[in-house]
């Protein structure tokens, strides 16, 4: 096996982002001919070309491509190593932290985070990601994002959990809805016909036949993009839907929707922020957790 130079990947993530020599140069704060040395010495330790040279620059090859993300989380793990080592200091910070969330903690958890933020951390700044994967342990692990926010997961896992957010889970209907007053029976909540979140939102279910018999015998007519997304089917139909009673409160004046109490055994939705292990004693890291924290407690008083 040939030997390695780990300062090489640092400069491979460089010119694979930057897909131009003199602008990873720049960059990194180093000569371009040092830069095309480090190249060569990629290209010999891969006998891959990695970089072929296009009009703008150069374009990665598909083994470039293949590797750059194994290399990038090397290089942000080291990073946070450093990181985790000082003390963060929210007040001077511009850390832009990365979060992947269901879409139903964007309209109130998310909001009040940043409230928080802009209080006591001016700089710091969120980017929120849809989520979209289940591979939540490779993610994480990667540092694709920082945590994730989500339902609480029923599963076992090696990550860290940490529940932020319980409300009550309601049915909800049109306000006009011809044959559901102030209640509905379990009998009228599955003669109904539903509306729900689509499968690839809902691959943690807020609710399944454990926790509700022959919950799966609904009559599902509609599956939504997502939780706010149901909300103008149900106002506009008789069709009926599960959700967190938050949004009821928050959109009720905007779409003509009631919510009724479950007619089983009352049901609790709850949302958590998970993370990585390595994570759990970065300053930085525990300083974001504790803001998401504290707007949950918030928003449940």
């Amino acid at each position: 096996m040939k030997p390695t130079d780990l300062n090489l990947i640092p400069i491979f993530t460089a010119i694979y982002e930057e897909r131009n020599l003199s602008r990873a140069a720049a960059r990194l704060n180093i000569t371009q001919p040092a830069v095309s040395k480090a190249l060569a010495r990629l290209r010999d330790i891969y006998d891959d070309p990695l970089f072929h040279r296009c009009v703008k620059g150069v374009e990665p090859t598909s083994f470039a491509m293949d590797i750059y993300p194994a290399l990038l989380a090397s290089v942000q793990n080291f990073t946070s190593t450093l990181s985790a080592s000082s003390e963060f200091d929210p007040k001077v910070s511009n850390r832009v932290f990365s979060i992947a969330c269901v879409s139903v903690a964007s309209f109130e958890l998310l909001p009040q985070v940043m409230k928080q933020i802009r209080v006591s951390a001016p700089n710091v700044a969120l980017e929120v990601h849809p989520l979209f994967t289940e591979d939540f342990e490779s993610d994480l692990r990667l540092q694709r994002y920082d945590l994730i926010i989500d339902i609480t997961p029923r599963a076992r896992t090696v990550l860290k959990l940490e529940t932020v957010l319980t409300e009550r889970l309601v049915v909800v209907c049109s306000e006009a809805h011809p044959r559901l007053n102030d209640e509905i029976t379990a009998e009228q909540f599955f003669e109904e016909e539903h509306v729900v979140v689509s499968q690839w939102q809902s691959r943690k279910s807020l609710l399944n036949a454990d926790d509700i018999v022959d919950l799966d015998k609904r009559k599902i007519k509609y599956r939504a993009s997502g939780v706010l997304e149901m909300l103008p089917i149900i106002c506009g139909s008789e069709y009926i839907g599960l959700m967190p009673e938050s949004m009821i409160n928050l959109f009720n004046n905007t779409y003509h929707v009631k919510s009724l109490s479950m007619p089983f055994d009352e049901q609790m939705y709850e949302l958590c922020t998970i993370w990585h292990p390595s994570r759990t004693n970065d300053s930085a890291h525990q300083w974001l957790r504790s803001q998401i924290k504290q707007a949950g407690k918030v928003i449940n008083q």
